[in-house]
């Protein structure tokens, strides 16, 4: 009788860790991120990539418990893409014209293809800023030709799209690479006439500053159609609305998408997890970052000339798309 009980309790004690082996290994076929440390290289903490990116990180933490996930902030795109490249980033919020030029498949300004990188999603558009004070006798792009303007920090998207747009309208600018929350500080004491900056819409820098210091956006004319027949579809034309950050009327710009990228030979099973995260808890992201209430299955798959990752691909399909 003894032996019997004891049989019994062995074969007890034994079942739940044989279910529970079986368990994880389902889980791992089924998405669970093999790594157990994820790397996301972001942008200036006072930005909406930066914000993005925490809320991702806190709901993929959520998600996945044991799972340790950095936000790293950066100067930008160009940046985060040079870090993916690098290996030392897992994952990459990135405007779409610098990861297209990246992966070589744009019009090459100062990136390389050095490694192919694969689109996990297209998350939230950009829309590009400039940002004058309230009183500023500055109307027109034109105007700015010779003034002091804030272009963006070296290595960002809002500095590559700068200088496109200053070519493009044949004039220079006094440039000082200064970022969002530099560039405003800036602003505000005299330091520069101008600040140009890429970002969702509210970006919270903007609209922070906006409130101690009446700001003014300058539209960019015929530009953002210009910079669509040299630089291709990334660019659109595009509105603020009327509104944002306290402005009475519509500012016509430019907008471009971004994307969460990844490298080409990232693992299925994380990029499963992350994109699963981003849709499944889409609506407590957006709560942090508001400009991710533009992400949805249907365009999270139009990332131009950038290819979706194998994984990303599989997932999509599985929606229906």
């Amino acid at each position: 009788m003894r032996q019997a009980r004891a049989l019994v309790l062995a074969v007890l004690l034994v079942l739940p860790l044989a279910c529970s082996a079986s368990g994880s290994e389902q889980a791992r076929s089924d998405g669970e991120p093999v790594a157990d440390r994820i790397v996301i290289t972001a942008g200036t903490t006072a930005g909406v990539y930066y914000a993005w990116a925490t809320a991702l990180k806190e709901q993929l933490k959520k998600a996945h418990p044991s799972l340790d996930v950095v936000v790293l902030p950066s100067s930008g795109s160009i940046e985060n893409l040079s870090r993916l490249s690098a290996g030392t980033a897992d994952l990459a919020v990135s405007a779409g014209d610098a990861a297209e030029n990246r992966n070589g498949v744009g019009a090459a300004d100062d990136v390389s293809n050095d490694v192919p990188l694969r689109a996990i999603a297209r998350i939230y558009d950009d829309y590009y800023h400039v940002v004058v004070p309230a009183g500023s006798s500055l109307r027109t792009f034109s105007d700015l030709a010779g003034k002091k303007v804030a272009v963006g920090d070296p290595g960002s998207g809002t500095a590559l799209i700068a200088r496109r747009l200053l070519g493009l309208a044949g004039i220079t600018v006094k440039e000082k690479g200064l970022g969002i929350v530099d560039g405003l500080g800036a602003l505000r004491d005299g330091e520069v006439d101008a600040v140009f900056w890429s970002g969702g819409v509210p970006t919270t820098a903007v609209e922070n500053a906006r409130r101690t210091t009446p700001l003014r956006l300058i539209g960019l004319d015929d530009l953002p159609r210009r910079m669509r027949a040299t630089y291709g579809s990334v660019y659109r034309p595009a509105a603020i609305p009327p509104g944002r950050y306290g402005i009475s009327e519509q500012v016509d710009t430019l907008a471009l998408a971004n994307m969460l990228v990844a490298r080409a030979d990232a693992d299925d099973d994380l990029v499963t997890a992350v994109i699963s995260t981003i849709f499944e808890h889409r609506e407590a992201i957006a709560r942090a970052a508001p400009a991710a209430n533009q992400t949805d299955l249907r365009s999270a798959i139009l990332t131009g000339r950038l290819d979706l990752h194998p994984a990303a691909v599989a997932y999509y399909r599985r929606q229906k798309l």
